[in-house]
């Protein structure tokens, strides 16, 4: 282990975690049915494809499932599986594999890109977020009026991972304010580490 047991360890645990990413399927699949194998840019194309048809899909999932109050533990269980893999994605994408440490050769779409991804990562988050304030651990936080509503708990997530007040729902319970610590948490890797590393460099002296 020339690098160490830490770093080795952790290389194969970053390196395989992947292979639990439903993202992951949905790329296996597009390229096997519609990408040319032979053509560089056709398999290019289709994993792209194959990535934001995805993005859309789990969007919709949790927009769809906020809006009609559908709530269970297997989808508690899914909106966390997908909060964690979001973050693992755009981790292991965007800072951890081989060619995302050497930008030199990225065009300026693929970077455009790799900041819309980001965005859209954020994003998605928080309204994830959203929904386990609103639906499945609503208990744990008091709402003005005693009225839990879905603006109420988007705004409370944006503020939240801004570390803003929203003085119209708070943590009541333990299981609340670790719920909202985590949130933060998650905030703070993608609005510092990973935005730092992610955004282009410049060389303007202005």
């Amino acid at each position: 282990m020339q690098n160490g047991i830490i770093y080795s360890v952790l290389k194969f645990v970053f390196d395989n975690l992947k292979y639990l990413s439903i993202v992951e399927l949905f790329k296996f699949l597009f390229v096997k049915f519609f990408a040319d194998r032979n053509d560089v840019l056709s398999r290019v194309k289709y994993l792209r494809l194959a990535v934001d048809i995805f993005i859309i899909l789990k969007w919709t999932l949790v927009i769809v499932l906020l809006k009609y109050s559908i709530n269970n533990s297997f989808l508690t269980f899914l909106v966390w599986y997908l909060i964690i893999s979001n973050i693992y994605t755009y981790f292991y994408y965007h800072i951890w594999k081989e060619e995302s440490l050497n930008p030199d050769n990225f065009s300026i779409d693929r970077t455009r890109r790799r900041f819309i991804t980001l965005l859209l990562s954020i994003g998605f988050s928080n309204l994830s977020f959203a929904y386990l304030f609103r639906l499945p651990y609503v208990s744990d936080f008091k709402w003005s009026q005693d009225i839990p509503l879905n603006i109420k708990s988007l705004w409370f997530s944006y503020a939240n991972s801004i570390t803003a007040d929203y003085e119209y729902v708070k943590p009541i319970t333990e299981t609340g304010i670790n719920l909202t610590i985590t949130q933060l948490i998650i905030s703070f890797v993608f609005l510092t580490i990973i935005l730092g590393k992610s955004l282009p460099q410049t060389t303007s002296t202005e």
